[in-house]
């Protein structure tokens, strides 16, 4: 048998045949050692019992219909909430005379949210929103009553807090047909939602000043630079120009009883959103 001849010590290729064999059996080997190795994927979970198998929820479009049934539906939830404020005896004659206003205003919103659905090819959605009505209200009413339940105390002045739902609830309006401007696809219906987004930006401002008259409760010093203001006794002061810019952001209402370290209930107004909206499919609770 010929002897393999050995390379040169200075021969790059220097590596031999048998080298190479070698070699290569010793990569093979570690391959086969990694891949034996390898992390299992854990297999799925097994099911116990005879429940049924859970089935995806149907995918709901975000059609032009569908903002214009919920902000339909947020007008009648507003509605029946100054109803509800009206009915209470609690406010000045002045200021309930401004809330039954308010109310006549949004009930036309309402109705030209509803020709506007129309138009845009859905069934108009003519009740208030649900999501809203079990959600948002229930805790503005149990801060304002009282809850004994909850060991909730009743506002020292539900007057003022009646108010600062009022102007809560007008901001919140205002920012979701801002925030609809830029959703909505049709030129026209973008024009004619600023429409009603203005008369609920006025409405915010009418109830700012009755609850911080002027000139005091004309323009936040945020606007003009300075710090946001600081309230007394824990509530919000309210402005009819809060920021210069309009804001989307939720709507702070503070209100109720203080506690005994001077602070309030505090809750977010939100805009609709993905878990508010009305849907094709959603029609108006029977009654």
């Amino acid at each position: 048998m010929t002897a393999e001849p050995t390379p040169p010590p200075d021969d790059p290729h220097r590596l031999s045949r048998r080298g190479l064999l070698r070699t290569g059996g010793i990569t093979l080997s570690l391959a086969a050692v990694l891949a034996a190795c390898k992390k299992q994927e854990a297999a799925a979970p097994g099911r116990v019992g005879y429940a049924p198998v859970p089935t995806d929820l149907p995918q709901e479009s975000v059609t032009d219909g569908v903002r214009l049934r919920t902000a339909t539906s947020i007008e009648h939830t507003i509605i029946d909430l100054y109803g509800t404020i009206a009915k209470s005896g609690a406010m000045k004659a002045a200021d309930q005379q401004m809330v039954e206003t308010f109310a006549a205003n949004h009930q036309q919103g309402a109705t030209t949210l509803a020709a506007l659905t129309q138009r845009a090819g859905e069934k108009p959605y003519e009740c208030a929103n649900a999501w809203y009505t079990d959600r948002v209200i229930p805790p503005i009413f149990t801060a304002i009553n009282g809850d004994e339940a909850t060991a909730v105390e009743p506002s020292d002045d539900p007057a003022r807090d009646m108010i600062a739902t009022v102007n809560a609830m007008e901001t919140m309006a205002a920012a979701m047909y801002q925030g609809m401007v830029e959703t909505l696809s049709d030129p026209q219906l973008r024009a004619e939602v600023m429409k009603i987004g203005a008369v609920s930006a006025r409405q915010a401002a009418v109830a700012a000043l009755r609850s911080n008259p002027p000139p005091d409760g004309y323009v936040s010093p945020v606007v003009l630079g300075g710090d946001a203001p600081t309230g007394k006794e824990g509530l919000i002061p309210l402005f009819a120009i809060p920021t210069q810019f309009g804001s989307l952001a939720s709507t702070q209402l503070a209100l109720g009883a203080p506690s005994a370290a001077g602070t309030r209930t505090t809750l977010g107004i939100d805009t609709p959103a993905e878990n508010s909206f009305i849907y094709s499919g959603q029609s108006c609770p029977s009654t």
